[in-house]
């Protein structure tokens, strides 16, 4: 049974961040993290998928340590094993900064990137849809742009403000949404001289 659960993981172990480079394992961590300790019906309901569709992946996410056993409850006179991620937290920051770990997270980024396709999908179907507006939870975008060096420690301090906001979204009456971002030079780059 878990303990109390720590604010933050970095996972940068290699066995961890192929775990990570799952769509639906990405998803189930992710719900765990906002929403748990929840029961694999629980948390299955949230996905979208079978119960039985996620004991495997449960049980990798247990093998590499990234959501831990938190307990058990019982419904309608059945136990139920509730689970939840190590941390509230879960970063790659780590492995995202080391070389050796270049083609694991890439891996994470195309599966992240699947599982944005598929939350956006659904996302499309939500009678909780909301086009336009203040409370607007559904759009897309896909920029280009040439930031200046101090246009740029702005954008990064907006996503910094931004993934505190949605790391602090805990109301459990609120529907939850889902933000993705990547942020990639793609031009050729300057040449050394």
């Amino acid at each position: 049974m878990a303990g109390k659960r720590a604010e933050s993981h970095e996972a940068s172990d290699p066995r961890q961040l192929e775990a990570v480079a799952n769509p639906r394992r990405q998803d189930m961590l992710a719900r765990l993290a906002a929403s748990g300790p929840l029961s694999i019906r629980e948390l299955a309901e949230q996905v979208g998928a079978r119960p039985t569709a996620l004991y495997h992946h449960i049980d990798k996410l247990l093998a590499v340590g990234l959501v831990v056993e938190a307990g058990t409850r019982v419904r309608n006179r059945r136990r139920e094993q509730l689970y939840e991620t190590v941390a509230a937290r879960l970063r790659l920051a780590r492995a995202h900064r080391e070389p050796a770990h270049a083609r694991a997270v890439a891996k994470i980024v195309a599966a992240q990137a699947r599982q944005l396709s598929r939350d956006f999908r659904t996302g499309q179907q939500s009678p909780a849809r909301i086009d336009d507006g203040d409370f607007r939870n559904l759009t897309f975008f896909r920029l280009v742009g040439r930031p200046a060096p101090e246009q740029l420690a702005k954008i990064n301090a907006c996503l910094g403000e931004i993934t505190e906001l949605l790391w602090n979204a805990n109301d459990p009456d609120a529907e939850p949404v889902v933000l993705g971002c990547v942020l990639a030079p793609v031009g050729k780059g300057k040449r050394a001289q």
